[in-house]
């Protein structure tokens, strides 16, 4: 069972049913949550030593049709997401967007979502998990479960985000 977050109207108002799980209340059934928090952890994520180097492909095999990875690109006094590798199993929800900022998705509730998380993160320096419905206009009644994992510079800044998506029908009421 999940442990529920302090939600505050405002965001619900943005986001809708939204649900934004911090690290210390994460607790998801998923064994692919369970597997990727173990992953980050082993690999220093605490330490905020993890980099994109520790992570080689065929550690993460049997979900790598469900990740997603970005760049985090610092610009001024701003930044935006770049998407680097997008699984088969994200982008037959919310389509093929490699080399592009998430901003250039279709779906703008889904970015508003990604963005806030993100920025979250970038904040905290730890991994998030939200349940959201899946927004794919030919797909109803989906949910989709994401766990964010920062990934560091040599420096201890996010210059990445690993994204686990698990799109399925949904586990609420």
């Amino acid at each position: 069972m999940l442990a529920n977050s302090n939600e505050t109207t405002s965001k619900d108002a943005v986001f809708g049913d939204f649900t934004i799980y911090d690290y210390a209340e994460i607790d998801s059934p998923l064994e692919m949550v369970k597997f990727f928090l173990d992953f980050w952890r082993a690999k220093g994520g605490e330490d905020k030593t993890i980099t994109r180097a520790d992570i080689s492909p065929m550690e993460l095999k049997q979900y790598i049709s469900q990740v997603v990875l970005m760049d985090v690109v610092r610009e001024g006094n701003g930044w935006k997401l770049i998407v680097r590798l997008i699984g088969g199993h994200v982008s037959g929800f919310y389509g093929e967007i490699t080399g592009k900022d998430v901003r250039e998705m279709d779906n703008t509730k889904a970015i508003e979502r990604i963005y806030s998380v993100c920025s979250r993160m970038l904040e905290t320096e730890k991994p998030i998990y939200t349940v959201a419905p899946a927004l794919s206009p030919d797909r109803s009644y989906m949910e989709a479960l994401a766990l964010y994992l920062p990934l560091f510079d040599d420096e201890g800044k996010i210059n990445k985000i690993m994204v686990a998506v698990h799109v399925s029908a949904p586990t609420r009421p």
